[in-house]
Formats: C-alpha cells, structure tokens, sequence
C-alpha cells in the first residue's frame, strides 16, 4: 500500500473489532480479579488493632452499641433503606435438616435484605430475627417480640440477664440468648424457623443460593474473641464469649461474606467470618422449607 493511500473500509472495522473485544475481555478479567481480590486489598490496607474487653470499658461508648469498625478484617458498605416471660415450648433437636440440593455457585447475593438500628445494647438476636422475618413477607414489632421472650440463666432457655446491660459482660450477668428460643417464638408468627448447631459454611452457601438469609451467632467485631465454657443452674453446659453477636448473612463470594448487622450492611473477609462463627459452635437459625 502506498503513502496516503486509505486502509479499506472493511479491514478498518475488522480492526475496530478486535480492540472492542480485546478490551471486553480485559474488561471481564478485571471485574473477576477485583471479585476475588477487592476484600483482599482492602484487608491489608487496613491495620487497626482488636479491641480487648479492657479498651472497650475504657473508652466512650457510642449512641449506636453495635456499630461496625472498620477493621483489619472487615470493610463497611453502608445501606440506607429509608424506612418511612412467657412460657416457650423449646425445640427437642438440633440438628440440621438436610438442604435442598441445589449447585452452590462461586458467588451469590440476596437482594432487599436490610436491617434497622437495635432498641437497647443487648437485644441483636431480637432485631435479627425480626429483620429476618420480614425479608420472608411477615413483619413482626420488636417490642412484641422482645414480650414473649422467656428469661433464664441459661441461654439456650432464654435470654440471660438485662436485655439493656453493659457489652461484653457473661452469663448470667447481660448476656444475650441462643437459637432455639428465638426459633420458637418465629413459629408463632408461621415461619418455620429450625434452630441448629454445627452448621457447615457450605450449609450456609447452600440457603444463600436458595434465597434464604441465614442468622448466625459470632464474636461481634472489632472485638477479641474470649470464649469459656458455662455451666447455667439446670446443668447444660455451653460456649460462651464476651460481645456474643448476631448477623444475618445474605450472600457470599470467594473471599468474602456479606451480613446484615442491625441497620448497617456490610463485607467480612471469609476467614474471619468462619473464625468468629466456631466460637459458639456455628449456630444459627435457617428456615426449613
């Protein structure tokens, strides 16, 4: 081809192609890369210290109990949905049922899931199961909620303590309260809510891939985990831990677990979500179809 001479038409947009798809792909590779390595990044950015029991004392607590801390294990993605001692009979197993079959999938995320702030310091389970409920059609009041809730020194019978005491305390000082009378009270308003233990994450996976939220009980950030074992007055013995916690977890990807946390919403890294979450036995509370 001579100087000056033009390139033909055809072989100009055959050029243009495959820039357009060389960049698509590329475009692709960054997005999957940034999917598995984003939370990854973020994680090493960040290098703030745990907080002990005695820094949490020391310092000035804020209006908001729970509010999560951007920590070297966790980075915050903020939400705004603009929202305009009764006697229980217990559950007699714990196990877990056998989920439904289905392929988990690397990556997956429940949508319209959202959470509201906490009524007193100590009642997430509450908040949690009623945040729950309603992203399976029934809404529930907190404070009718928090009425049927029975009272014992045993957390797996009822909710152990002031349910507006001091964080970080353990049984039977302000505690909290396990799955299973939590469970109970959600049957009552119709859900079938099956309290388990010993969950596997892949269990997890599997109600996310199905579009079923699940509540788990952990260590709350930006705390250090101190567990111990409890001996309530009936004789059952339990794990317990200091800043005992509820998430709700709406979705996952390979690095990653997304929760809800009364009305803040945001990313864990997997390691340490599955770290915080064996601390009182993987418990949690998943609706059994």
């Amino acid at each position: 081809m001579k100087t000056g001479e033009r390139i033909p038409r055809s072989l100009a947009i055959i050029v243009i192609l495959i820039v357009l798809i060389v960049c698509v792909l590329v475009g692709i590779a960054g997005a999957r890369w940034l999917d598995f390595n984003l939370a990854d990044l973020l994680h090493l950015m960040e290098k703030e210290t745990i907080l002990t029991l005695s820094d949490y004392q020391s310092s000035q607590p804020t209006p908001t109990p729970f509010l999560p801390i951007a920590t070297e294990n966790a980075q915050l993605t903020f939400t705004d949905p603009n929202l305009s001692a009764t006697s229980i009979i217990l559950p007699t197993s714990t196990s877990i049922p056998t989920p439904t079959e289905v392929s988990i999938p690397a990556s997956h995320y429940i949508d319209d899931v959202y959470g509201m702030a906490q009524m007193t310091t100590l009642d997430c389970e509450m908040r949690s199961a009623v945040d729950w409920a309603r992203a399976f059609g029934i809404i529930i009041d907190e404070t009718e909620f928090i009425s049927k809730l029975p009272y014992s020194d045993d957390p797996e019978m009822g909710f152990v303590g002031e349910i507006d005491g001091e964080m970080g305390q353990l049984p039977p000082d302000g505690y909290g309260v396990y799955p299973p009378p939590i469970a109970s009270i959600l049957r009552d308003y119709g859900l079938n809510a099956q309290s388990v233990k010993n969950m596997t994450y892949e269990n997890i996976q599997r109600e996310i891939a199905n579009d079923r939220p699940v509540i788990v009980w952990i260590v709350n950030l930006p705390f250090e985990i101190d567990q111990s074992i409890y001996t309530a007055s009936n004789g059952n013995t339990v794990p317990v831990a200091r800043f005992e916690h509820t998430w709700i977890v709406t979705g996952y990807n390979l690095s990653t677990v997304t929760v809800v946390d009364s009305e803040w919403t945001y990313n864990v890294v997997l390691e340490t979500f599955l770290e915080r979450w064996a601390v009182l036995e993987n418990r949690a509370i998943i609706l059994q179809e």
